[in-house]
């Protein structure tokens, strides 16, 4: 398993539509072979957007952004996304530390 984090701040103006947006797309991303879980919280700042997220393995995350980049018809893309955020997102991989 494969803990990915990663979070978002909306452009001025743009947090009701980010939300939306991916309330939107999160159903497809839980149903994706190998996402096992995504949790998402919210900064008191108010613009800031926290995931956290299991997945099967860094690689299956990998395919996942690959098709999310360009999902084709009826689905949200990352560029769709992109214009709703203020900054590239960065994602951080973090593997069991058998702990």
């Amino acid at each position: 398993m494969t803990l990915v984090i990663f979070e978002c701040e909306a452009k001025e103006g743009c947090m009701d539509e980010l939300k939306s947006t991916l309330k939107g797309l999160l159903p497809d991303t839980r149903a994706w072979p190998g996402c096992y879980e995504v949790a998402g919280f919210a900064d008191p700042d108010g613009k800031t957007l926290l995931f956290v997220t299991k997945w099967e393995s860094k690689e299956v995350h990998q395919a996942y952004l690959g098709w999310r980049a360009n999902p084709g018809p009826g689905f949200t893309s990352l560029e769709d996304l992109a214009a709703l955020v203020a900054c590239e997102t960065t994602f951080r991989y973090l593997d069991p530390a058998g702990l």
